[in-house]
């Protein structure tokens, strides 16, 4: 039986013409130091039940986490050292920098979570994502699917539940996601934790525990096999700095069977 190898440790553009715009979020968690800027102002400190609008961003300090919660119930958490923002009257968020969970209701529509180098569509859908201007790019998937391409090429990529895309911020092309340990990951990140946050909504909680089930069949039955090598062929050859973003949880990139090892494996944060 042909295998995957899998390391321990994350869909078609979303019709959004119908769906209801994003107008507001409710702070709905602060951890440490989170910042709310509006143009032209120096931040103030965030509280929980603060509103944020288009004009504002929210930022989150070392050590810093938040949670928001939008109208329509879809939840952004921020780790730490980020700056969110988002298009008010549109379904387009943006991710500045740093790390985030984004929980995206099945009825509200979908949403774009754009960076300065990928955009992420997705529907009804649980993600992880972290970018670092110049470094790297890494999105997750807990639940659902989505597709992720350039903003300047139209080439897109499709990531299922439990694959994860990892790429250098300045790359030409989209690579193919890769398998991690969902299971882990979910395990092992802060923004996923809810004994920080408190639990993700029922329907999305559910989806993930049947993800992780479904990862976890495939474990057992052999056609997914842990691992600590990334095949250089497979996927992206950025590499991580594991000791600096850890709002991700533990997740590695995998390798096809059958191919050398290779010496630089990049991993989770």
């Amino acid at each position: 039986m042909k295998s995957h190898l899998l390391l321990l440790a994350g869909m078609a553009l979303a019709p959004f013409t119908h769906a209801a715009s994003l107008q507001s979020a409710t702070v709905t968690r602060v951890i440490n130091d989170v910042r709310i800027y509006s143009p032209g102002a120096d931040g103030r400190t965030a509280s929980t039940g603060d509103v944020i609008r288009g004009r504002n961003s929210l930022h989150t300090g070392r050590r810093s986490r938040s949670e928001l919660r939008f109208q329509d119930n879809t939840i952004t958490r921020l780790g730490a050292n980020s700056i969110f923002s988002f298009a008010q009257g549109t379904r387009d968020l943006q991710l500045e920098q740093g790390t985030l969970l984004l929980q995206v209701p099945r009825n509200a529509g979908g949403a774009r979570i754009r960076t300065a180098t990928v955009t992420a569509s997705i529907t009804g859908t649980t993600i992880l994502m972290e970018f670092f201007a110049g470094k790297w790019v890494k999105i997750i998937v807990l639940e659902g699917r989505l597709e992720a391409f350039l903003n300047t090429v139209g080439r897109r990529v499709t990531i299922l539940a439990g694959q994860m895309l990892v790429m250098r911020a300045n790359d030409r092309r989209v690579p193919q996601p890769v398998d991690i340990d969902l299971k882990r990951n979910v395990e092992t990140s802060p923004l996923a934790s809810a004994r920080l946050f408190g639990a993700l909504p029922a329907a999305a909680a559910e989806a993930i525990a049947n993800a992780i089930a479904a990862q976890q069949r495939q474990i057992a039955a052999g056609r997914l096999v842990r691992t600590n090598v990334l095949n250089p062929r497979h996927g992206s050859r950025a590499e991580v700095n594991q000791r600096r973003i850890r709002d991700l949880g533990r997740d590695f990139p995998v390798r096809l069977p059958n191919f050398p090892d290779e010496p630089n494996s990049p991993g989770g944060p």
